[in-house]
């Protein structure tokens, strides 16, 4: 790991338990998988057919990103790009991807899961582990709440009392 900024994480895995360890989020994605250092001290390399996701998490927690909370119950509000992944193994995950395609790594999708909390943070997909992608909306901030409301111009002999 060349630097020494780490996130907690959880790499889940197609037929495998999940590995917990630390992984530098600016320089986990490898030509050949991820690399994380595990709880045990060691550096391991998980290749991308292997690694069904990544989550970032902000302390210690169960190990149930694919059990409970996967899909949006309703619109979310956060802005971007609603995207519901479907894995190779018939799981499902909602997820928000941000607008500019720039911060999409090459190697998968990096987004903000439902009920995104201290325990789910972010979450990483590599491409080999989808069967499915979807866009389920595009959510934006609507144009008239970026600007200010202008003052209303009083119409001729009308009282300005009622203006605010």
């Amino acid at each position: 790991m060349a630097s020494s900024t780490a996130k907690h994480v959880v790499a889940y895995r197609f037929e495998r338990p999940p590995v917990e360890g630390f992984a530098n989020p600016a320089a986990f994605l490898f030509s050949t998988g991820i690399e994380l250092l595990t709880r045990a001290g060691s550096v391991q390399t998980i290749a991308y057919q292997e690694l069904k996701a990544v989550c970032f998490i902000g302390e210690p927690a169960r190990f149930d990103l694919f059990e409970a909370h996967t899909l949006f119950e309703r619109r979310p509000r956060m802005a971007g790009l609603w995207t519901r992944f479907t894995l190779r193994d018939g799981d499902q995950i909602d997820g928000i991807l941000p607008h500019n395609l720039a911060e999409w790594p090459a190697g998968g999708f990096l987004f903000t899961p439902p009920r995104a909390s201290s325990v789910r943070q972010r979450v990483f997909v590599p491409r080999e582990a989808l069967s499915r992608t979807e866009f389920q909306g595009v959510i934006g901030i609507a144009a008239n709440a970026r600007e200010k409301p202008s003052r209303r111009q009083s119409a001729e002999g009308q009282l300005e009392m009622f203006d605010s």
